[in-house]
């Protein structure tokens, strides 16, 4: 039996227990990290008969809330009382993969197969929750010996090849634990790398979010690279060497965040991410992966398929006689991938410093655009400023990028400290300020939108940015001044 099971835990456990009966088991994490004695709130339930019928009555017991799924025999109890955690209930069952890499087949089956389908022997552990036995742990795969040897162990040889995701998560869980690969899982991990370059971008972009939130984030992200595995999901793709420094460096800008931009809608995943690439990572293999991954991106067209047309050119099929017609000339340092209904070019050419990455698919021709290369191209961009500086130029050098750009820029200690106290100051203050004469009040004024319109509001508003003006009889006195 477990020992010094918390109080309120124990006693919902017995309830169920007594409702469940025999066949009623505390499965996977949650018994993992009690016998660690850490916290988690996951509380997981299988049930060898009927799990519904379970959920249903521990939902009457607590005068709680019941999310139900039938058809996969599972149901999510949230009780009443806000000091206890929801409850997920499961039937027993089993799985079966067609293919490697394929999401499973689930069906009924025994508590013995419900342990057998799960990812690691540390896993792989139930506790009985049925009176007469209640505490009791259940072993099957040696989940016990590996917990106290601080080892991660799968539990079959085909275990990393029916689902790559599991490299991610053994690599997450001896972060978070301090524990090792088992040595014979290793060579079992490389074997199945093939599998985890066909996965889905948003299946791979899921597991390194989920490593982003670990304390040991950067460790756990530096295994992964030890194993191959970035080279794997993207040639040549290599993490930052200052990831380390980098991700201290993103958890400070996003507490700054929190405390001080309230009022924002502040992304804090573009923040880890951006961290993540870093400044090394060029900026085409940070707009590849944003394909990739799936992560934000928007698709900017540079070639329509009436334009295509006009120049005898299909893009069905990407070649490089197609690319010279129309004007993007490909070197021989290209790779040519089909992902995620598009055809995804990158183009790494040695004799240029950035290098191009094009989408082909819609018989069009695009070119990806994503905020995650804003901190590397505004990093670059703060090289320019020198002292004294101006409110303004300050204004109009942040104002383009997205506000977490400029926070991580501000937390980055690369940067000098009157350049991060300028860039808060924008964040705080000027982004904020109003301007007095707007476009509107130049076309009340008989003027007509133009460049020098624009430049007349931008030189109004740089005014006030710099207390040159104070108010808005001010502004149109500075108006008449110019010609």
């Amino acid at each position: 039996m477990i020992p010094n099971i918390p109080e309120p835990i124990r006693n919902l456990l017995r309830e169920i227990g007594e409702v469940g009966g025999e066949g009623t088991y505390l499965v996977g994490g949650s018994v993992r990290d009690l016998l660690l004695k850490r916290s988690n709130l996951d509380i997981d339930i299988v049930v060898e008969t009927d799990a519904i019928r379970v959920a249903k009555a521990m939902q009457h017991q607590w005068n709680g809330t019941l999310d139900m799924h039938p058809q996969f025999g599972t149901a999510t109890v949230t009780p009443a009382n806000p000091n206890l955690p929801k409850i997920d209930f499961v039937t027993a069952r089993c799985e079966t993969y067609e293919t490697a890499g394929a999401l499973p087949i689930v069906a009924r089956g025994t508590l013995r197969e419900d342990l057998h389908r799960r990812d690691f022997t540390i896993n792989a552990l139930a506790m009985r929750l049925d009176k007469s036995a209640f505490g009791t742990i259940v072993d099957n795969t040696g989940g016990l010996e590996d917990l106290e040897k601080g080892v991660i162990r799968v539990l079959h040889r085909r275990s990393f090849m029916d689902d790559p995701t599991r490299i991610f998560r053994a690599c997450r869980y001896a972060g978070r634990y301090g524990f090792r690969l088992a040595n014979a899982d290793v060579p079992l991990i490389q074997e199945a790398r093939s599998v985890l370059a066909q996965l889905s971008g948003e299946r791979i972009r899921n597991e390194i979010d989920r490593i982003f939130l670990e304390e040991n984030a950067p460790r756990i992200l530096q295994r992964l690279a030890e194993l191959g595995v970035y080279d794997t999901i993207f040639t040549e793709w290599k993490i930052s060497p200052d990831f380390a420094s980098d991700f201290q460096m993103a958890q400070r800008a996003i507490a700054w965040a929190s405390a001080y931009l309230t009022d924002d809608e502040f992304r804090s995943e573009l923040v880890r991410w951006m961290a993540f690439f870093g400044v090394h990572t060029p900026i085409y293999q940070i707009e590849a992966l944003s394909f990739r991954l799936v992560l934000p991106h928007q698709l900017r067209r540079l070639v329509s398929p009436a334009q295509a047309e006009n120049h005898q050119v299909s893009l069905e099929k990407v070649t490089h006689a197609a690319f010279e017609k129309l004007g993007f000339p490909l070197s021989q340092h290209v790779s040519i991938e089909h992902q995620n209904g598009k055809w995804l070019i990158v183009d790494a050419d040695v004799s240029t410093p950035t290098g191009t990455t094009y989408v082909c698919g819609e018989s069009s021709l695009f070119g990806v655009e994503t905020p995650l290369t804003t901190y590397k191209q505004l990093k670059k961009g703060l090289t320019s400023l020198k002292k004294p500086v101006k409110p303004s130029e300050i204004y109009r050098l942040l104002k383009p990028y997205p506000i977490e750009a400029s926070v991580i820029a501000s937390e980055d200690e690369t940067v000098p400290q009157w350049k991060r106290e300028n860039i808060k100051d924008y964040l705080l203050v000027l982004r904020k300020v109003q301007p007095f004469i707007t476009g509107q009040d130049l076309i009340q004024l008989g003027k007509k939108p133009s460049r020098a319109f624009k430049t007349q509001l931008w030189e109004l508003f740089a005014a006030q940015l710099d207390g040159e003006i104070n108010n808005k009889e001010e502004a149109h006195s500075r108006l008449r001044t110019f010609v």
